[in-house]
């Protein structure tokens, strides 16, 4: 039973590797080509005729981090818009989500101590608490 756990663990761990490095080469490829936007277009089939929109915008800056986000329905509607804000480590310290009217409906606040992530918040669309999450590192 022992045996099992630990592999377990060792197969999480690899995962996790993975996938963080997976991330952060995206991030890193972003800075290096000096990419500073990227859309997502979908193209739909009716009738034999192909109708193209755009599904998805995102904006970033110089460093390679996402500033905005926004997701359209077939008729150019925003569904979904995402602001993102950085400290100057360029760890993510603020998202702002706002429904197709642009009201705000949840604020995340994230803050950092020592370059590791310690406290997470999340706001709901009257400022209100809505839960926090702690992270404990030893």
């Amino acid at each position: 039973m022992k045996i099992n756990h630990q592999l377990a663990l060792i197969v999480l761990i690899i995962l996790f590797a993975c996938t963080t490095s997976t991330f952060a080469q995206k991030k890193k490829e972003i800075r290096e080509a000096g990419v500073k936007q990227k859309i997502e277009w979908r193209i739909i089939y009716e009738n034999e005729k192909e109708i193209k929109y755009k599904e998805y915008e995102a904006q970033f800056d110089k460093q390679g981090n996402i500033l905005i986000e926004k997701t359209y329905d077939e008729k150019g509607n925003i569904v979904k818009h995402i602001e993102y804000k950085y400290d100057g480590e360029g760890n993510e310290i603020l998202q702002t989500t706002f429904n197709s009217k642009g009201e705000a409906i949840e604020r995340v606040e994230t803050t950092y101590s020592n370059g590791f992530k310690v406290e997470k918040k999340v706001f709901g669309p009257n400022g209100k608490l809505k839960s926090k999450k702690i992270f404990e590192y030893k």
